[in-house]
């Protein structure tokens, strides 16, 4: 089986994460091209976690920052037309034209919008299986994009013609049901899969022996909850303690500028989990009310990483092993804020507790179970249609080997 894997960027973000991880295990069973719309916003390090098998198209445009200009003139002037999605559509109508893939599965709302209607004009018409990855609400809200016109109307469109829908997280399934009661039939839960962790490798910069590591991975903007991670360190006072930052971005460079005592800047990392690897505890307190399913949570459970996380989206879930147990603490959400006295509550409370650490992270492995790449990749081959679902993938039985 042929599989288009439309994407609107391959930048750090977990839609595009998964893509890439995505991407590789199809591979093992089906050729597998990955469509990059914007071809300029492709992070090398990123790009070059595909597999050889994988082959990669992007669509590079000429004056590029002249046309997106011109096109923000014609939103703000309320027509809904734009050059660039009109090349974006010729170049993914040409490649499915050429390549006729048995499925186009596209990912986010701009990349799901593109794939509907190049798909509409092949002779041989895909199936067109999309993933949700939390955007939608925001659009429908008013909070992403605020130049893409009407959005509702788009999204509508994109569902009628999708053969298949999926959602990362119970919470997208639920309110597309409720808001597209229309789509019910299409949609359906597949957890985003996580390939079996490798052993960590050396890292830069390394970090302090003999210190208890804290550690934070995501994308570097403030609702990622950086400077509130900053704060509850500063004030639980360990001299003992580290705490690591492994990302980059606008929220994380303002850090940078400060004195913070015993905060370790990383930059970005193509292999977070090397550092993940080294963390005692793992924190992600974040503001982000659209939050989903965090691919950080997913690394910190992969590598049975006790976790203090916002109680946001599907973070609840992700952190509860068979039986109840939790793979961490959960922060209390009002919508807007966490309080960093619970914060700092928690960080103390597994510092000075082992057991607790040590009860924490068998139900981190645990709950990582749920997320196998194997058991996504099956969910994902039936979608498209793929008969042999007995052997979806040849899943080997993991050895046991140390992750340091």
């Amino acid at each position: 089986m042929k599989v288009l894997l439309v994407s609107e960027t391959l930048e750090t973000g977990g839609a595009e994460t998964f893509v890439i991880r995505l991407a590789n295990a199809l591979a093992v069973r089906h050729q597998v091209i990955v469509a990059v719309m914007h071809g300029d916003r492709i992070q090398p390090q990123l790009a070059g976690q595909l597999d050889a098998q994988v082959r990669l198209e992007r669509l590079r445009l000429p004056a590029e920052r002249w046309l997106w200009r011109f096109d923000r003139l014609l939103r703000q002037a309320r027509i809904d037309a734009a050059i660039i999605r009109s090349l974006q559509r010729r170049w993914l109508r040409g490649l499915i034209a050429r390549e006729q893939p048995d499925v186009v599965h596209s990912h986010l709302l701009k990349a799901d919008r593109l794939a509907a209607e190049a798909r509409s004009a092949a002779p041989r018409r895909p199936r067109h299986v999309v993933t949700l990855h939390g955007d939608y609400r925001p659009y429908l809200q008013g909070h992403a994009d605020p130049q893409m016109l009407h959005a509702e109307r788009w999204i509508g469109r994109v569902l009628q013609s999708a053969d298949a829908i999926v959602g990362v997280a119970r919470e997208h399934v639920e309110h597309l049901s409720s808001v597209h009661p229309e789509a019910r039939g299409k949609l359906q839960l597949i957890y985003n899969g996580y390939p079996e962790p490798r052993p960590a490798s050396a890292i830069d910069p390394p970090l302090p022996t003999g210190k208890f590591v804290f550690g934070l991975v995501s994308r570097g903007v403030e609702q990622k909850g950086w400077a509130l991670a900053v704060e509850a360190f500063a004030k639980l006072g360990r001299e003992n303690a580290a705490l690591v930052l492994v990302g980059e971005g606008p929220a994380i460079e303002r850090l940078r500028r400060r004195s913070l005592q015993g905060v370790i800047f990383t930059g970005f990392a193509a292999r977070p989990t090397d550092f993940i690897a080294r963390f005692n505890v793992c924190l992600l307190p974040t503001l982000f009310p659209h939050e989903s399913l965090p691919t950080a949570i997913i690394e910190y459970l992969a590598f049975g990483k006790p976790v203090i996380a916002t109680d946001v989206g599907e973070i609840g879930t992700m952190l509860k092993a068979p039986g109840g147990r939790l793979a961490g603490c959960l922060l209390p959400f009002d919508g807007t804020s966490i309080q960093v006295a619970e914060l700092i509550a928690a960080m103390r409370r597994l510092m000075d507790s082992p057991e607790d650490r040590a009860e924490m992270a068998q139900a981190a492995s645990a709950a990582f179970e749920r997320f196998a790449m194997p058991k996504c990749v099956a969910a994902y081959e039936q979608l498209y249609g793929v008969e042999d679902q007995a052997g979806a993938l040849p899943v080997k039985p993991p050895a046991r080997r140390s992750l340091l």
